[in-house]
């Protein structure tokens, strides 16, 4: 048998989803990186403007979570998944030839409302494609992989965001696009064996419960880590501190390095509902202490302040992996096989929020009422890893309920034990 054969052989469909995953994100970084620059530079957009296009896409990308979280109730995720990558390398190819703003304005709107969907759709499919034991560590397989991509997609951005030209840019949307047309391609050819579509119940999935829904804002709010790392530390180190500015390209790259190292141990013990619980309830807490450990540096500078930032940003890191692996673990084992997408949209619709209003509030409380902000912050992140743990109570009893309902019709719905680490 040949290498190539062999190799053939040994692939599983979960490598195919890495791959898509560091695909996607080779083309989100480059795009993350340059879009700005090259709508400000190059189509001479006001930062007002690049502003308001911007918030329409995080503005779209809520409204569409649901809907399109329905939508791979009907089609399926694997249909809905290669779609929504096929709609992003048109919309990005359009941007590369749009020269005005309100054609960018809906062009980008509408990539803010695919991508977040696509996100929806591609999370659904991982359970689709590889069943209840293993989705929680391809999920983690894949997060570590698209933090690779994203962070190879900014340094070949760098280059032509140093030139003044439109053909590098116009030619890096293009190589943004080619790369989710190949995503969608991937995903095209892969196998759906655990997938249940709803139209082969005899009744409709149940509505996510109230509980369900809020424990999504809940959880979204703990991911507030985002806007904290995005947001937050370089503002905080450049206006706050008075170490130089160079911290903030290595505390970046602590985070980037820990997560793609530690994001798939750290997430096993999230494959059961209790395990994701105490992981999200733990999330809390630890990205509290980070916010504590922050508060120290303000107006500090030298070794002192820079070693807290470090800790801080360690803690940081620990909670945003927990925070995630605990949000995949909790959207998988209280989704419904029939329902999945929709109830992984409106499970979305916290994170989707947090993309909105989180760069803004953490500006609004942590830099501009320094350093008592971060303890606020931290009072309020550490109280809804507690509140979590009701809400997962009560969402596990509306789950257990529609299951016993929709089994008494069909007979045909996957159960989600307690421990959730199998179905059966």
């Amino acid at each position: 048998m040949s290498l190539a054969k062999r190799v053939r052989a040994a692939a599983q469909p979960y490598h195919a989803l890495v791959g898509g995953a560091l695909l996607t994100a080779l083309g989100q970084g480059m795009y993350s990186a340059a879009s700005v620059i090259y709508f400000t530079r190059v189509l001479d957009l006001s930062v007002s403007q690049v502003g308001l296009a911007l918030s329409a896409a995080g503005a779209t990308g809520f409204l569409a979570t649901v809907p399109l979280g329905r939508l791979v109730d009907e089609i399926g995720a694997r249909r809905t998944a290669v779609a929504l990558q096929l709609a992003k390398a048109v919309l990005v190819a359009l941007l590369a030839v749009i020269q005005s703003f309100w054609p960018l304005l809906l062009v980008v709107a509408l990539l803010g409302a695919a991508t977040r969907g696509g996100q929806v759709a591609w999370q659904a499919l991982v359970a689709d494609v590889v069943g209840p034991s293993k989705r929680v560590r391809v999920q983690a397989l894949t997060r570590s992989a698209f933090n690779g991509g994203v962070s190879v997609g900014v340094l070949l951005a760098a280059p032509v965001i140093a030139v003044t030209d439109r053909g590098p840019f116009v030619a890096m949307l293009l190589g943004v696009g080619f790369c989710y047309l190949a995503v969608s391609q991937v995903t095209a050819r892969l196998p759906v064996p655990h997938q249940a579509v709803r139209k082969d119940l005899k009744s409709k999935p149940a509505r996510p419960s109230v509980s369900f829904v809020a424990l999504g804002f809940v959880t979204g709010f703990l991911g507030l880590h985002i806007s904290v790392l995005e947001i937050a530390i370089p503002l905080w180190v450049v206006q706050q501190t008075d170490v130089p500015k160079s911290v903030v390209s290595l505390l970046l790259f602590v985070n980037t390095v820990l997560v793609i190292a530690l994001q798939v141990p750290l997430s096993r013990s999230s494959k059961s509902i209790r395990g994701a619980t105490v992981a999200l309830t733990c999330s809390g807490f630890v990205i509290a202490a980070s916010c504590a450990a922050f508060a120290p540096t303000h107006g500090l500078g030298g070794w002192t302040a820079i070693t807290l930032l470090i800790s801080a940003t360690l803690l940081l890191t620990l909670g945003e992996i927990l925070q995630s692996a605990a949000s995949w673990g909790l959207g998988f084992e209280l989704a419904p096989v029939g329902g999945r997408g929709g109830h992984l949209g409106a499970f979305s619709l916290g994170a989707a929020l947090q993309d909105v209003v989180g760069p803004g509030l953490i500006a609004f409380v942590v830099i501009q009422h320094a350093p008592e902000g971060w303890w606020l912050l931290a009072v309020g992140l550490a109280a809804a890893g507690v509140v979590a743990i009701p809400l997962v109570r009560q969402a596990h009893r509306h789950l257990i309920s529609s299951t016993a309902e929709a089994e008494a019709t069909s007979g045909s719905v996957e159960q989600t034990p307690l421990e959730g680490g199998k179905t059966s």
